[in-house]
């Protein structure tokens, strides 16, 4: 029997050792030769990523070039001298661009420049195939763009094409730029020498593409996008295409590299076969040589030991098998079993236990309850102060338990018994709330029914009053930023509607009057947008406010407010709405004011917002500026303007006091501060 087991223990090692060296063999040279082909694969595609980085940069030259208010005034107009500027010989060799062409709204070509290579004829060509492909030339947004790979007959382009708009983007695209690169011979040796690659690009149109060529473009397919030439013992080559810009085939890549990697494979695989061989044969002889003493004989010792603890009358004797393998762990299951057996009865006394204290944890009522409503069971370690006698209630009577609480109106007891039933036929536990009116006001408390068995429930009591309460807080506060919310919608809602009015106004001093409404019901939304972002009932943060406000109105007057500095000097000070509405006008009107006529003809200066304590409950609200002040003979107080008046009308209404003067004295520039108090 021992001779038999160790011949075939031999003998199987042995053909499972023949079986290893020829398979390994296969899936060596076949692992190697994926692993060439996927080292291809990464080729192909960093050739293809460099592609279209040379296009994404062309594509962010065209965009500078195309957000441009020449350009934009160009393509409406065109000029000589633009063409000389932006668009002339130097400017493309400088940009390393082929070809220019701007296209008008209506799709005409306004200008048409094209770099001479030779005998091509790249500009014509792209010309004809833009107005092919109009999808490729026709924007709707300043976000559109198109690019990528076109074919013309003087050869392959890079193209790239961008909505031409002004530079401040205010008004809606007029027309395409398009710039284009000759993706030649050079060009391609260069693409290769910085990758190190020998690579290859060859147009799908026209004729005479290479036998090789032409054979890989019929292997391809989309299951297969790649196809690989391993005929050559030396070299292999990879073959994909290259879409054009309106997603057709309009290229082919080739590229090659040495045949590294099947060589190491080869030599790899005569050498794990070799050392595979010498390491199977010494395995076997050790196998044989420790199967019989370190598994059988203990393997048998293991059964005498388990049929003695079996047939035994001892329960505490234990299998004794040394080591720290396979069969020791076994005998150690055996014994932990055995163990486990004699705490199974220690473990469900002190589970008993446990179920004990938990429910005394549980900071509810427990009733257990049958279908009909009689209580079989209670607990109320909690100590509701409404079912202090909960433990009285067990095998009571409906009029027995009503009469007990007297709170308890019979509709109440009615839909407790339903959703006991309800519980145990659904399987689904139940919940109904009630609420109590008690000498400390009203009370809250929800009942909870879980089927405990086919005609059992467990029913939980708890009170409930202070989530009540938080949850009313919650919604009050939800309600309130809704009102914000709405508010300011409605508010920026007006706001449109002015600019919209503003700007189909007859004259300007119409729309300048519908802005400056627009500015001040502006000033309203913000406030209420802020208030509902930071969900404060306090009020408003009036600095961050501030801010945003100064930059809005920076923004509506562009004439030359960008040659004027803002300063916001704002303590972190919390306004109710009643001071943050009156104030924010203020600042709307007077900074307006300082933006529209500081700063005649360009000049640089500066406008300064303040506000600051002004003494115990008061504040100080300041806008200064230091342009050239108030016209000669006008008092700021008795001026006749609209803004001033408003101005008045808000320091009177907010209690507050109005002083005038210079920012600094003897210096020109205004000044105005507002004192109010804060209650």
């Amino acid at each position: 029997m021992r001779r038999r087991i160790l011949f075939v223990i031999g003998g199987t090692l042995l053909v499972m050792l023949i079986i290893m060296i020829v398979a390994t063999s296969a899936v060596l040279r076949h692992s190697y030769g994926n692993l060439e082909k996927r080292s291809m694969e990464r080729d192909v595609q960093l050739v293809r990523g460099a592609i279209a980085a040379q296009i994404d940069e062309l594509g962010a030259t065209v965009k500078d070039y195309a957000a441009s208010s020449d350009m934009y005034e160009f393509v409406k107009r065109p000029t000589s001298a633009f063409i000389k500027g932006a668009l002339s010989e130097s400017a493309a060799v400088s940009l390393h661009v082929d070809v220019r062409l701007v296209i008008d709204a209506n799709g005409r070509i306004v200008y048409l420049g094209s770099t001479d290579h030779g005998e091509l004829r790249l500009g014509d060509g792209l010309a004809r195939w833009t107005e092919a492909h109009r999808s490729f030339v026709s924007f709707t947004s300043r976000a559109d763009r198109a690019q990528g790979i076109v074919i013309v007959p003087g050869g392959i382009l890079l193209a790239a094409a961008r909505p031409i708009t002004d530079s401040e983007e205010n008004f809606p695209p007029d027309g395409t730029l398009v710039m284009a690169r000759l993706l030649g011979v050079e060009a391609v040796t260069a693409l290769g020498s910085r990758l190190a690659l020998s690579v290859d690009v060859l147009p799908l149109t026209g004729t005479g593409l290479p036998a090789a060529a032409a054979n890989a473009v019929s292997r391809i397919t989309e299951a297969a996008p790649l196809v690989f030439d391993t005929s050559r013992p030396s070299t292999i080559s990879a073959w994909g295409l290259l879409a054009d810009a309106a997603g057709a085939p309009g290229a082919l890549l080739r590229v090659d590299a040495a045949r590294d990697i099947r060589a190491e494979g080869i030599s790899a695989a005569a050498s794990f076969i070799v050392w595979l061989f010498l390491i199977g044969a010494g395995f076997t002889a050790a196998v044989l040589a420790t199967v019989e003493r370190t598994i059988l004989l203990r393997l048998a010792r293991l059964s005498t030991d388990v049929l003695t603890i079996g047939t035994g009358e001892s329960s505490g004797r234990r299998i004794s098998i040394g080591g720290k393998d396979q069969i020791a762990y076994l005998g150690a299951a055996i014994n932990g079993m055995l163990d486990a057996l004699e705490r199974s009865t220690e473990e469900l006394r002190a589970s008993e236990h446990r179920n004990e204290a938990f429910l005394d944890a549980v900071p509810d009522v427990i009733f257990r309850v049958t279908r009909d409503g009689t209580i079989t069971d209670a607990r109320s370690p909690s100590k509701i102060p409404i079912l202090e006698a909960s433990n009285d209630l067990v095998g009571r009577d409906t009029e027995q338990i009503l009469s007990l609480y007297s709170f308890l109106s019979p509709e109440h007891f009615n839909r407790t018994i339903a959703a006991t039933g309800a519980a145990l036929d659904s399987g689904v536990p139940q919940v109904l709330e009630f609420d109590v009116d008690t000498e400390s006001g009203r009370r809250y408390y929800q009942e909870r029914f879980v089927a405990a068995g086919p005609d059992e429930a467990i029913v939980l009591v708890r009170e409930v009053t202070a989530l009540k309460k938080a949850d009313e807080i919650r919604r009050q506060g939800v309600l309130l930023k809704e009102i914000h919310h709405r508010v300011k919608n409605n508010l920026q809602v007006i706001s449109s509607l002015l600019s919209l009015q503003a700007r189909s106004a007859g004259d300007a001093r119409t729309s300048a009057l519908l802005q400056e409404s627009r500015d001040r019901v502006r000033s309203m939304a913000l406030i209420h947008e802020k208030l509902y972002q930071s969900g404060s009932e306090r009020g408003l943060s009036f600095a961050s406010y501030v801010r945003d406000l100064a930059a809005h109105l920076r923004h509506s007057y562009a004439g030359n407010s960008e040659s004027v500095d803002v300063l916001i000097d704002v303590e972190d000070i919390v306004l109710d709405l009643d001071l943050s509405v009156p104030c924010g006008l203020i600042i709307t009107e007077l900074f307006t004011n300082a933006l529209k006529h500081a700063f005649p003809g360009g000049r640089q200066g500066k406008v300064t917002v303040g506000l600051h304590p002004d003494g115990p409950g008061r504040l100080v609200l300041t806008v200064s500026d230091n342009g050239i002040g108030m016209p000669a003979g006008v008092e700021a107080l008795t001026a006749a303007t609209l803004g001033l008046r408003i101005v008045m009308m808000l320091v009177e209404q907010i209690k507050g006091t109005l002083t005038t003067g210079a920012s600094t004295p003897g210096a020109p520039g205004a000044s105005f501060s507002v004192s109010f108090p804060t209650g």
